[in-house]
């Protein structure tokens, strides 16, 4: 039986109908048109995002750091959404987005405004504070826009209404490089009403591999030195009172490792690698959230003081240590802070988290490492 044109109507018409209910071409639908199950709202403000209409809302009354991720994150993957500006606005859709910290920073952001004005790496369409879209091709506020991304690593293709604004090789581009290469995927509220409807994603084969260096539980795996206090809070690893190091067993060589860390008032640690021995110590990526310091959080300690880290006592931070050779750098919440080509320690040796005070916490959570191809 042939459906009728009422029928045939409300299904082009209803947001909340996907081609993935359809069973099209293995894509999900990310937004039930109902509410925001499958999303989590962060930020201090509740009444950031609501369902409405048939939309995801963005009612900018929160504004920034209050942003909607998914439940869970991604890798590769193809994603079609749309969106309308009803008046003045500016917002962002974000891929990769670390749990904490700068979204457009240590992942992607593709900056949204209700006009067509060339304002460079700030316009509509452009990888926010990278690349300026290719061309204008957003609509006029209060009109529908389609967007289509490509992540593929190293390739991020981005389409909007149809035509193609970015086609950048990530691993190629000296900002984007380290960028998170898997993540949550979100809007952001920078103070301005926005919607969004038909987000669908097409998942690709994941070519990352990492191996968490917690087991969720307890510190197997780890050795203790000096006279700090460790324990294990779920997969966070908590230094305390003293002065110390947690030792992984494990020896690594041409990696990148990544941790969240968050430190209480004027807290003192770091992170060492290339590891030998309490002797040989490696190098240091300072924890140290002072401002001014000789070596504040992010430096490589005596070789490299970072430059203005975007870290703060009692707020969760991304750290990145890259080791590769005679290479090394430290990325803050996705801005790389310190790097040196001139170490000469070798490029082989355990990795240490140093507490270095009392009466003060550093916490380490989701402890991680990649190795990195030569």
């Amino acid at each position: 039986m042939k459906p009728s044109k009422f029928l045939l109507a409300l299904i082009l018409l209803s947001p909340s109908i996907s081609f993935c209910e359809a069973g099209q071409d293995n894509w999900l639908s990310l937004f039930n048109g109902k509410d925001l199950s499958g999303w989590v709202a962060m930020g201090d403000n509740p009444n950031s995002f609501r369902a409405d209409q048939g939309t995801i809302f963005s009612t900018g009354a929160g504004n920034y750091p209050n942003w909607l991720r998914s439940e869970r994150e991604y890798e590769n993957f193809d994603l079609r959404l749309e969106y309308m500006t009803p008046n003045w606005c500016e917002a962002g859709v974000l891929v990769h987005a670390p749990l904490y910290g700068r979204a457009s920073k240590a992942g992607i952001k593709i900056h949204l405004r209700h006009d067509q004005i060339d304002e460079g790496a700030r316009s509509t369409g452009s990888i926010y504070d990278v690349l300026p879209p290719l061309v204008q091709a957003s609509k006029p506020q209060k009109q529908w826009n389609t967007m289509e991304i490509h992540v593929d690593w190293p390739t991020l293709r981005v389409t909007l209404n149809g035509q193609i604004i970015h086609d950048a090789d990530m691993e190629k581009n000296s900002k984007l490089r380290w960028r998170l290469r898997q993540g949550y995927i979100g809007f952001q509220d920078i103070g301005q009403p926005i919607r969004y409807r038909s987000i669908e994603i097409r998942e690709l084969p994941s070519k990352e591999r990492w191996t968490a260096l917690s087991n969720g539980k307890d510190l197997s795996g780890w050795t203790t030195t000096g006279t700090a206090r460790w324990s294990a809070e779920g997969s966070t690893f908590v230094g305390s009172n003293g002065d110390g190091y947690l030792v992984s067993n494990e020896s690594f060589s041409n990696f990148e490792f990544q941790v969240y860390v968050r430190t209480s008032k004027y807290a003192n640690g770091g992170i060492q690698f290339r590891w030998e021995s309490e002797k040989l110590k490696g190098y240091e990526a300072q924890i140290y959230n002072v401002v001014e310091a000789t070596n504040p959080t992010g430096s490589i300690y005596g070789i490299v003081p970072a430059v203005d880290p975007d870290a703060r006592d009692g707020e969760w931070f991304l750290m990145q240590v890259i080791s590769q050779g005679s290479y090394a750098a430290v990325r803050v919440n996705g801005e790389t802070v310190a790097e040196s080509s001139r170490l000469t320690i070798p490029d082989q040796g355990r990795i240490a988290l140093q507490m270095h005070k009392e009466d003060a916490r550093v916490e380490y959570r989701n402890l991680r490492v990649k190795l990195l191809t030569k």
